[in-house]
């Protein structure tokens, strides 16, 4: 969790069903950015969609998987590695995932400069993924960077834990839970290699096949 946000609670009420089961009813108490989640751009542009209605085809597609390895902040310099040819899905893997995995992740995670956030812009990155609490360092420069990615309509997947992932190209599937109005949703983030069947059956369904009027998906609503 962000640090000083609320903590996710759960309470479950057992109820006993005849003699020998027992049905479980669970009430939650979480917010939209708890554990691994993504921000719509609504998350700092007041246009910006909310996530029930953001593309979800955006979501679903090739991706590609950077580790930086320093154990410092990242530059525009730093992503030099990726070449010319940069992926429309960017996933950056970080000492955080191990220290997220182990729960030490604290405020001194590692995130994008701003230097190197205004270069994930200018290649035209739409899905942007960090293994640490946000796109940028705690402070002014996570949101100062939230408010330049979200901005461009760019999505974000936060709190990715990316411990048993090699770098490289992947088949990416990111479900945010739909929520009315949120400006975040937790959601299930999965990568397939690209040549596994699966992902070959996910791409003969992904953008432009996919189109918000074709989702049948129940959107979770404020009670009126």
């Amino acid at each position: 969790m962000w640090p000083g946000a609320p903590p996710f609670d759960i309470q479950q009420q057992k109820i006993p069903l005849g003699k020998q089961h027992v049905v479980t009813v669970s009430h939650l108490k979480l917010i939209p950015h708890c554990g691994t989640h993504i921000d719509a751009p609504l998350h700092f542009d007041r246009n910006g969609d909310s996530i029930d209605d953001v593309d979800l085809g955006l979501l679903i597609g090739p991706c590609r998987v950077f580790e930086h390895k320093p154990r410092r902040h990242i530059t525009r310099g730093d992503l030099r590695l990726l070449g010319n040819e940069w992926p429309t899905r960017l996933l950056i893997k970080t000492v955080n995932s191990r220290q997220l995995r182990a729960g030490k992740l604290g405020k001194g995670f590692i995130s994008l400069l701003p230097d190197a956030m205004d270069e994930v812009i200018r290649r035209g990155v739409k899905v942007l993924g960090v293994d640490g609490f946000s796109i940028g360092p705690y402070g002014l420069s996570s949101d100062r960077n939230h408010v330049q990615y979200c901005g461009t309509g760019g999505l974000i997947i936060e709190m990715m834990d990316l411990s048993d992932v090699e770098p490289g190209d992947y088949f990416l599937v990111a479900l945010p839970m739909k929520l009315q109005g949120a400006e975040a949703a937790p959601a299930r983030v999965l990568l397939f290699h690209p040549h596994d069947t699966t992902a070959a059956r996910l791409d003969a369904c992904s953008a432009p096949r996919i189109s918000r009027r074709k989702t049948r998906t129940l959107t979770i609503r404020k009670e009126q």
